[in-house]
């Protein structure tokens, strides 16, 4: 990873999805700034039509590699943000976008000496092969933004990692985000350079979320989307939508290509959201020698209570932690947290009855095909909204 050629780079991992990918890229390159960088990394071994079109419509600011041979998912992220040329990185997926004042935002951290910097998720858009299991196609096409205000916020980094692992790391809010964030690239040279590896486990985001975290010191959360993920049918997340994200561990095609993976006895033996984030940061944490914290009750209360047909993996898992982990997982605690669970899912329905419809609270801001020109109404929502609050005009916490 180079010197700082670019305030950003923008790094995209992807593997036969053209069909995303080509609109993610024509959304970032046309972003007008020299400033600007796009990395992408792509193991494709189908007919390739994202290296065909990279091939037809070359960019002085794309850095694009096709590597032919698979990989895991952690191991083509790991080599796509090694690419990185910028002062900052972004990484997205390939369904994703980024809003243009991520440039005029990674000015912003510069000159304010923030080291990472995580956006709030209140932009969102759906791709029109999106579906859910409670709405169907209610979400397709259309573009999403919650309220905000541009504030900023400094948090201490050990404080945050310590309120994610007592949630069994199930989810990267809370923590700084190199997935839909703004990072140092200097800070992910030090991880590389002293661990030889920046990604663990299956899931590269939370596995780049706890590494940061065990830096310590601060990290500042910015209450205004300069990222959009992008959810495609196609996806992981287009995956859990359908209550499809989710199978054994041999069989998943999320895992197959994962060479010689290390799935710990204490980690429940099937293949979920909430198993891939535990394992994810349980192998980040176990490489990093930090592994005090992780609660493992509340992760076998989550898939107890959302995956009783794997019932008997789960409990596999908890009688083995009970033996070879540094967590007390007795009983009680695993009750308690099942009571917990059972209570934050009730509230959630409850919050749905109050938004009964699938925006929950979000409201529209348009329709789009496809994510580049999802990116330009993102863009225009953002100018009218900052010309009442210029980013030269935000203010760091004191």
């Amino acid at each position: 990873m180079g010197s700082d050629k670019y305030i950003v780079s923008i790094v995209v991992a992807t593997h036969n999805r053209s069909g995303y990918a080509i609109s993610c890229l024509q959304s970032l390159l046309d972003i007008s700034s020299e400033e600007i960088q796009v990395v992408v990394h792509d193991t494709s071994n189908d007919d390739c039509k994202l290296e065909a079109w990279v091939k037809l419509n070359p960019h002085p600011r794309l850095l694009y590699v096709h590597w032919q041979e698979r990989l895991s998912m952690t191991e083509n992220h790991e080599r796509a943000i090694r690419l990185a040329e910028g002062e900052y990185v972004c990484l997205i997926g390939d369904d994703d976008t980024v809003s243009s004042y991520i440039v005029e935002v990674s000015q912003f951290a510069k000159a304010n000496n923030i080291e990472m910097l995580t956006p709030i998720a209140k932009a969102a858009y759906y791709w029109p092969d999106f579906r859910t299991k409670n709405y169907g196609a209610a979400h397709a096409g259309k573009i999403y933004i919650s309220e905000f205000n541009c504030s900023i916020l400094e948090f201490d980094l050990n404080e945050r990692l310590s309120l994610a692992l007592s949630n069994a790391c199930q989810g990267t809010d809370g923590m700084p985000k190199l997935y839909h964030g703004l990072v140092r690239r200097r800070l992910l040279n030090k991880i590389i350079c002293n661990d030889g590896l920046l990604l663990h486990g299956a899931s590269p985001d939370m596995s780049a979320s706890v590494g940061l975290s065990l830096l310590g010191g601060k990290y500042h959360l910015l209450d205004f989307p300069f990222t959009m993920p992008g959810g495609g049918g196609n996806s992981n997340s287009g995956r859990s939508a359908t209550g499809k994200h989710k199978g054994n561990l041999k069989d998943d095609p999320h895992l197959t290509p994962f060479k010689n993976l290390n799935w710990p006895e204490s980690i429940p033996n099937f293949f979920s959201v909430e198993t891939v984030w535990g394992h994810a940061a349980w192998e980040t944490l176990v490489w990093h020698s930090s592994l005090t914290g992780f609660n493992f009750a509340r992760l076998y209360a989550l898939c107890l209570f959302h995956h009783p047909d794997y019932f008997q993996e789960t409990i596999k898992a908890w009688r083995s932690a009970k033996k070879n982990t540094v967590e007390s997982v007795a009983a009680l605690d695993v009750i308690k947290e099942l009571t917990f669970v059972i209570s934050r899912f009730m509230m959630a329905k409850f919050k749905r009855i109050l938004h009964p419809g699938p925006s929950n609270g979000a409201y529209v801001i348009g329709t789009a095909n496809d994510v580049f020109l999802a990116r330009k109404k993102l863009d225009d929502y953002l100018q009218k909204r900052l010309t009442k609050q210029p980013i030269s005009s935000w203010v760091l916490p004191e």
